[in-house]
C-alpha cells in the first residue's frame, strides 16, 4: 500500500467523470464522517436537466463509477452509498476511512486518460473492441453494419434538426462554448478547439451564437445544413455502441456507471470515443411534452426508427450513443475545475 489519499487528490480523480458539455455539476461537502456529493447547477440561467434529469443522472452514475474505481484498494469500498431522498435529491456518501485507506499512488491512468475525441476515426474491427460489461441492467449493443449505422444516423440527423430549432438547447450549447484560450482556462464548458470544425467554422459558430440570427437562418433551412454536418462523422463511423435500458432513476444511474466503465475500457484499448446525446435528449423532451409543436411528428418518427433498430422494449429507452474507432488525430481535451471548486463553502 502506498501513501494515504487526501481529499484534494480524491476530488481531482473523481471529477474527471463526463458531464453535459463539461458542466461538472457536482458539489462536495466535508463532514466528520467523510464526503457527501450532490447536484449543483453551475451555469447561469435556466437549468435544462435538473437534479433528477436524465443527463444529470448519467453523469452522477459516471461519477459514482469513478469513486468505486478510485477506492478499489480501500478496505471500506462497499460502504460507498447512493441515497435518494424524499425531496427529490440524491447523494453519494464516501466515508472518510474509504478515502484515507485508498492508495494515492494509483494506478489511476485509466481514469485520467478517459476523454472525448471529436475528430474523424480510422477503421476498427469489432474483434478489437474489449469485452463489454455484462453485469449491468444497462444493455450494450455494438453496431458495425453500414445499413444499421446509416439508419441510426438518419434518426440522429432528424433529432439534430429539432435541436437546432430549440431556443433552450441553443442557449445551453452556446453558453457552454469557450471561444478563446483564456475562456477555456476557466475549467468548465467546451473549448472550441475540441470541436471538429471546417475552415471558417469557428467564425460561423460565433456568428450564429445569437438565437435571433439562428432563428432567421432557420427560416431558410439552415438547421438542415448544421444537422447534416453534425451527423456526418457518425454516419462514417467504423462502429457505434448503443446503451439502453430502463427509465427509472436507478436504471439511468446504473447506465451512467456502465457508460463510464465502457468508456474507460475503450480508451485503455486505444479506441477513440465520441458520445452522442441528441436522440436521447429529444426523446426525453418528446415524452415530457417539451418539444415545439411542429417537431413532435418528425422526432416521433426518428424515435420509432431508433427503437425498431435497437429492438427496445416499451419500458426501455436509449441512454447514449458512442461513435468509436481508431483515433486519426490526437484529441484536444477540455479543462477541468480545480479540486477546491467542488467543495461546499
Amino acid at each position: 500500500m502506498g501513501a494515504a489519499m487526501n481529499v484534494n487528490e480524491f476530488l481531482i480523480l473523481a471529477t474527471t467523470a463526463p458531464s453535459a458539455d463539461n458542466s461538472q455539476p457536482w458539489r462536495f461537502t466535508q463532514t466528520p464522517e467523510g464526503l457527501s456529493c450532490q447536484y449543483r447547477h453551475r451555469k447561469k440561467g435556466h437549468d435544462p436537466f435538473g437534479t433528477l434529469g436524465h443527463g444529470t443522472l448519467i453523469s452522477a452514475g459516471a461519477l459514482h463509477e469513478n469513486i468505486v474505481q478510485i477506492t478499489a484498494t480501500a478496505a471500506h469500498t462497499n460502504e460507498i452509498t447512493k441515497l435518494s431522498e424524499p425531496n427529490r435529491e440524491w447523494s453519494i456518501l464516501v466515508p472518510r476511512p474509504t478515502i484515507e485507506s485508498a492508495d494515492a499512488k494509483g494506478p489511476f491512468s485509466a481514469i485520467l486518460n478517459r476523454h472525448t475525441n471529436r475528430q474523424p476515426f480510422k477503421a476498427l474491427s469489432v474483434k478489437e473492441i474489449p469485452l463489454l460489461n455484462e453485469d449491468s441492467t444497462c444493455r450494450v449493443t455494438v453496431l458495425n453494419e453500414r445499413h444499421e449505422i446509416a439508419a441510426l444516423a438518419d434518426s440522429l440527423q432528424r433529432c439534430a434538426e429539432g435541436r437546432f430549432n430549440d431556443p433552450e438547447l441553443h442557449e445551453w450549447l452556446f453558453s457552454s462554448i469557450r471561444w478563446s484560450e483564456r475562456e477555456a482556462e476557466s475549467g468548465t464548458g467546451l473549448d472550441i478547439s475540441t470541436l471538429h470544425l471546417p475552415p471558417g467554422g469557428r467564425w460561423l459558430m460565433h456568428w450564429i451564437s445569437s438565437w435571433e440570427r439562428m432563428r432567421l437562418l432557420n427560416r431558410f433551412g439552415f438547421y438542415r445544413i448544421l444537422a447534416h454536418v453534425d451527423s456526418a462523422l457518425f454516419r462514417q463511423a467504423p462502429a457505434i455502441i448503443a446503451f439502453s435500458g430502463g427509465g427509472s432513476v436507478d436504471a439511468i444511474w446504473e447506465a451512467g456507471r456502465t457508460i463510464q466503465r465502457t468508456w474507460i475500457s475503450l480508451n485503455q484499448a486505444g479506441i477513440a470515443v465520441h458520445p452522442y446525446y441528441a436522440i436521447t435528449d429529444l426523446g426525453n423532451r418528446l415524452r415530457d411534452g417539451r418539444l415545439l409543436t411542429e417537431w413532435v411528428q418528425p422526432i416521433s418518427k426518428a424515435q420509432d426508427q431508433m427503437r425498431e433498430l435497437l429492438h427496445l422494449q416499451a419500458d426501455e429507452q436509449l441512454h447514449m450513443l458512442f461513435r468509436i474507432g481508431r483515433p486519426g488525430k490526437p484529441a484536444v481535451r477540455s479543462r477541468r475545475l480545480p479540486a477546491n471548486a467542488f467543495l461546499q463553502k
